[in-house]
């Protein structure tokens, strides 16, 4: 959901980026803003990608851990 969020906030800031190097002296700057907000936003999935996946390694090496513990135990 905070995805999509991001990503739809993206596609409006990008497009008010390209629509004002249309009408611009120097649209380089516009295009380069533009695309500078799409880096962003991969850099900021990639982030929470690697976050995502850091935790659930995180969350099975636990419950392998207390699979061990509780077949110490094993009555």
């Amino acid at each position: 959901m905070k995805t999509t969020f991001y990503f739809i906030c993206t596609c409006f800031i990008s497009t008010g980026f390209y629509m004002a190097a249309i009408s611009s002296k120097t649209p380089a700057y516009g295009i380069i803003a533009a695309f500078g907000i799409w880096l962003l936003f991969f850099r900021g999935c990639n982030s929470r990608a690697k976050k995502a996946a850091a935790k659930r390694e995180r969350e099975r090496l636990f419950e392998d851990f207390m699979r061990s513990r509780y077949n110490e135990h094993d009555y």
